[in-house]
């Protein structure tokens, strides 16, 4: 069935046709007249004026603000897709989060549509839109102690067990998203040299930002670079 927003006049018909039966409604005579304004007959020379229905105008003039209160509810109706809307814009950008630089989705219809994954091709394909060229790997240890591999005195603090493990390649000659900001390589103890600036290495943190809205929680990402 295709969708119809009445416009006034079918609006002001439906109007009255819901009035009550009987004379004082103007019905015996096919309901209440619109009236003319006074009118010129060049054939007869002779002008003529009819009557306007007080009935008819004030049910027309109720009409408009039904009309008018209709045509709103229609327009209402677009603004439930993200395609079509027009006027709950900033509605829709506060629902979902939008405008956010580390969102992996900063176009509202492409983060309304968005479905998911937890698989690196997934995680490859999102990277790609901000520009940045990944491969990554996964490594899933057993959660819990193996019978006989338990030690005492083996633990030591900061240490992670049976962690799931994502590590992520970085190519950084593929990523045109990637700034170089002088050396390359971190630097390292023992590999120093005199006037030379030391370096933390490449700056991923946008393509931190925008996993790490991604990946799960619970998984231990660790990022690598390469040339390639």
């Amino acid at each position: 069935m295709t969708f119809h927003c009445p416009s006034p006049a079918e609006v002001l018909r439906a109007t009255l046709v819901l009035l009550p039966r009987g004379r004082a409604w103007q019905n015996h005579e096919g309901g209440p007249s619109p009236g003319a304004e006074a009118a010129f007959n060049p054939d007869a020379f002779s002008a003529r004026s009819e009557r306007r229905s007080v009935l008819y105008q004030y049910w027309a003039s109720v009409a408009e603000v039904f009309a008018f209160l209709t045509r709103r509810i229609c327009d209402l109706r677009l603004e439930f897709w993200c395609k079509t809307l027009s006027e709950t814009r900033d509605l829709w950008m506060e629902e979902y989060g939008l405008p956010d630089a580390c969102d992996p989705f900063p176009e509202l219809c492409a983060k309304v549509a968005a479905i998911g994954g937890t698989r690196c091709e997934y995680y490859a394909a999102i990277a790609a839109r901000a520009g940045w060229s990944i491969s990554c790997t996964e490594n899933v240890v057993t959660c819990g102690s193996r019978v006989g591999f338990a030690r005492a005195g083996r633990a030591r603090a900061g240490a992670t067990l049976s962690l799931a493990t994502l590590k992520i390649v970085v190519s950084l000659n593929e990523s045109p998203a990637y700034a170089p900001r002088g050396r390359y390589l971190a630097s390292r103890a023992g590999r120093m040299r005199a006037g030379r600036r030391q370096s933390c290495g490449p700056d991923l943190l946008p393509l931190r930002c925008i996993l790490s809205r991604i990946v799960h929680a619970e998984i231990l990402t660790v990022y690598e670079v390469s040339n390639a």
